[in-house]
C-alpha cells in the first residue's frame, strides 16, 4: 500500500505561515519576505519528505532549494559569507553526496562538483600561492568550461 504523501500538506501550511506573517507585516529578520525565503520553505518541506517519509528522491531537490535560498540569503547578511557562482555548484555537488548517503548512487558527480567548485572558491589563493606558473594556470582557468562539456558529455555518453 503506497504511503501517502504529507508534502503538499507540509507545503500548504509553511506557505500559509509566511503569507499570514506577511499580511500581519511581522518581519522575522529583515529580507524574510523575498524569494530565497520561498525556496528556503520548499526545500525544507522537501528534505522532510525525504527523510520522513523515506522518498529519497526528493533529498537532491530539498538540499539545493534550501541552499541555494539559504546562500541568497546569508551573503547580503554575513560579510564573510561569499558571493561566487562556485557556491550554487558546490550546494548542488553535496547534494549529490547527502543523497549517496541514502540511495548509494551520486557519489562521483557529488565529488566532482565539490572539487570544482572548491577550485573556484579558493582560485585566487591558489594563483597566489602558485606564482610564476600562473600564467600556464591563467590558460587553464580560462578554459574551465570546456573541461565541464568533456566531463558532462562523458557521463552522458559512457557505455554502461
Amino acid at each position: 500500500m503506497k504511503k501517502n504523501s504529507f508534502l503538499p500538506g507540509l507545503l500548504l501550511l509553511l506557505f500559509g505561515a509566511y503569507f499570514l506573517l506577511e499580511q500581519m507585516n511581522i518581519e522575522l529578520w529583515q529580507g524574510t519576505f523575498t524569494w530565497p525565503t520561498i525556496l528556503v520553505i520548499t526545500g525544507f518541506a522537501l528534505l522532510l519528505q525525504a527523510y520522513k517519509q523515506n522518498d529519497h528522491a526528493n533529498i537532491l531537490p530539498g538540499f539545493v532549494l534550501l541552499g541555494v535560498g539559504l546562500h541568497f540569503h546569508l551573503k547580503g547578511q554575513l560579510a564573510f559569507w561569499p558571493d561566487h557562482f562556485a557556491v550554487i555548484i558546490l550546494i548542488v555537488g553535496l547534494g549529490f553526496i547527502f543523497r549517496y548517503q541514502k540511495t548509494k548512487n551520486g557519489l562521483f558527480e557529488g565529488l566532482v562538483l565539490s572539487v570544482i567548485a572548491s577550485f573556484f572558491l579558493f582560485s585566487n589563493t591558489l594563483m597566489e600561492m602558485l606564482g610564476t606558473v600562473e600564467n600556464r594556470f591563467s590558460t587553464i582557468h580560462t578554459f574551465w568550461p570546456a573541461v565541464l562539456i568533456l566531463i558532462g558529455a562523458y557521463l552522458i555518453f559512457k557505455k554502461k
